[in-house]
Parts: structure tokens; C-alpha cells; sequence
């Protein structure tokens, strides 16, 4: 069961990769360079990125766990300093144990976080080797994309291909378009939640800036999970820092959702918001965390054959 979730898990994110690189390797068939060539040109370029996560980032991360400890701690100290002077002010029973189911949970998740980075640097060497299977995998989706969607098609009745096709097409014109802005918008959102991170002098910006644009990708409550941490973390050097980083994450998703979003992702997503709430909830039950991020896509893609359906056939 774990090596099929491995496969899935490097499938899809080879997808992934493939499908944002799609733009970049239309241009170059447009120059007129080999399809061998360019996706052999973008690779290289994706293995020279994850070569430079492995030797800058990834040990920055590892040494800012170190100090990671150090800093749970002053956050406990913290929470239950709050919660000592939030206690006396009522005498109502019913506020005491909310407060202590408050504060157990908070433990309870710090723990949890606690574990789940030592998990992730006992497990880093098996994670890098998977990784580096990653840029092989994207590397045929891009060269043969085509002889793979024509496989696929090979499964349904000849009379139902042509329809099937064109379904295809408008579900890999939407999707590729969302996947790749998605990816551009979590860069950026990334890019400058470290440079704030960096300003203010907050503890951890490698590891809670990637946390921040990887948080990203769930519309409406991704930004709030990710801000999160970071307030939470320089709450420890001021109220004040928490307040400035709270303003200034703030300005980058307003930012990001008024005048990045628009330009980047365009109409590839025409859904109404109470829809895409409903989907995330739908998916954040089905499949947790991992459930949310799935959740656009696969209704991004049920739309598109609503869609066509009723275009070609009724």
C-alpha cells in the first residue's frame, strides 16, 4: 500500500510539473527546436532548481529545526502564559473546560508539528531519491503526452472517441492553464512571503514562506492556514512583529487575489465561490488535507464535461 502511494504521489506530481511546463514547451516548438530537445532543455532546468533546493534550501531547513525546539517552546510558553490570564477573568465552569480543551489542542498540535518534522528528516534520503525519479517522469509526460492520450483513447468505443477527444481538449486547455497558475501564483506568493520574513526578522522564513505558498493552492482558507504559523512565530519577538506580519501577509493575498490572479489564471476557473467552498469542504472530508487540493481540480474538470456535454450532445 505505501509503494502504490509513493507511485501516485510521483505520477502526480510529475503531472503536475509536466502539465506547468506545457507553456514553456509550446514556445520552443514554436521556435522551431525539437520536441526531444526542449522537454530534455526544461528538464535540465527542473533538475538544476531541485539541485539548488538540495544544497541551499533543504540544509537551511535542517538547521533552522534545530533551533526549531527552542522556539515550540517559547510558543508554549507563550500560549500558556495567555492562558493563565485569560482564566481568572470568568468564573463560569462551562469557559474553564472550553479553555482547557483550548490549550490541549494547541498542545496537542505542536506536538504532533514536532513529530512530523522528525519523521520528514529521519525519512529526507528515501524523499531525495524519490525526487530525483521526478524530472524522468515529467521528462516522458512532455514527449509523450500525445502517445499516451491516444492510448487512453484506444479504451472507449470508436462512435465515442471524437467526443471524448474534444472533451480531452478543453479539459487540458482549462486544467493546464490552472495547474500552471497555480504554480506561478505559490513562486511568487513564496518569494515574497520570505522577503517579509526576512525584513521583520522572524525566526524560520525558509520553512514557513514554503508552508505559506504551499498553503496557497486551497482557494479562501489556505491563505488564513498559512498566515498562521508565521503570526503565531513572531508573536514570540512582539506583539507588535506579529501585528506587521499579520498587515503585510494580509496585503500579499490581496495582492495576489486582486491583481496577480486575475492576470495569471484569467477565466480557467468560472465557478461560483459558494461552489468552490463546497467542493473544498466535500474534499477535505473525503481525503483530508490532500483532498482540498484535489478538490478545484477534479471540479474544474466535471465542469468542463458538464460542460461539452450539453453542448455536443443536447
Amino acid at each position: 500500500m505505501a509503494a502504490i502511494k509513493e507511485l501516485t504521489f510521483l505520477l502526480i506530481i510529475s503531472f503536475i510539473i509536466s502539465y506547468s511546463m506545457k507553456p514553456i514547451l509550446n514556445i520552443l516548438l514554436n521556435l522551431g527546436v525539437n520536441k526531444k530537445i526542449s522537454s530534455v532543455l526544461i528538464i535540465s532546468i527542473i533538475i538544476l532548481l531541485l539541485v539548488s533546493c538540495i544544497t541551499l534550501i533543504i540544509p537551511s531547513i535542517l538547521k533552522e529545526s534545530v533551533s526549531f525546539q527552542r522556539g515550540i517552546n517559547d510558543l508554549e510558553t507563550l500560549i500558556d502564559s495567555l492562558y493563565m490570564k485569560l482564566k481568572p477573568i470568568s468564573e463560569n465552569k462551562a469557559i474553564y473546560t472550553a479553555l482547557n480543551n483550548i490549550n490541549d489542542k494547541i498542545n496537542g498540535t505542536v506536538v504532533n508539528l514536532m513529530e512530523s518534522i522528525f519523521q520528514f528528516t529521519m525519512n529526507i534520503g528515501g524523499f531525495l531519491i524519490s525526487i530525483a525519479v521526478i524530472p524522468i517522469i515529467s521528462y516522458y509526460f512532455l514527449v509523450d503526452g500525445q502517445i499516451i492520450g491516444n492510448k487512453f483513447f484506444n479504451v472507449f468505443p470508436v462512435k465515442c472517441r471524437k467526443l471524448i477527444k474534444r472533451i480531452w481538449v478543453d479539459i487540458d486547455r482549462v486544467l493546464g492553464k490552472y495547474i500552471a497558475s497555480q504554480f506561478y501564483l505559490c513562486l511568487i506568493i513564496g518569494v515574497l512571503t520570505f522577503i517579509v520574513l526576512m525584513l521583520l526578522k522572524i525566526q524560520f522564513p525558509i520553512f514557513l514562506s514554503l508552508l505559506n505558498a504551499f498553503m496557497n493552492i486551497i482557494p479562501y482558507f489556505g491563505p488564513i492556514f498559512g498566515a498562521i504559523p508565521c503570526v503565531l512565530t513572531a508573536m514570540l519577538i512582539s506583539p507588535k512583529i506579529a501585528l506587521w506580519t499579520a498587515f503585510w501577509l494580509y496585503l500579499i493575498q490581496q495582492m495576489e487575489g486582486n491583481i496577480l490572479s486575475p492576470k495569471i489564471t484569467g477565466d480557467s476557473i468560472n465557478m461560483h465561490p459558494l461552489v468552490v467552498i463546497i467542493l473544498l469542504i466535500i474534499g477535505g472530508k473525503i481525503g483530508g488535507f490532500c483532498g482540498m487540493i484535489l478538490a478545484i481540480p477534479i471540479g474544474v474538470i466535471l465542469f468542463v464535461i458538464y460542460e461539452d456535454i450539453n453542448y455536443y450532445i443536447f
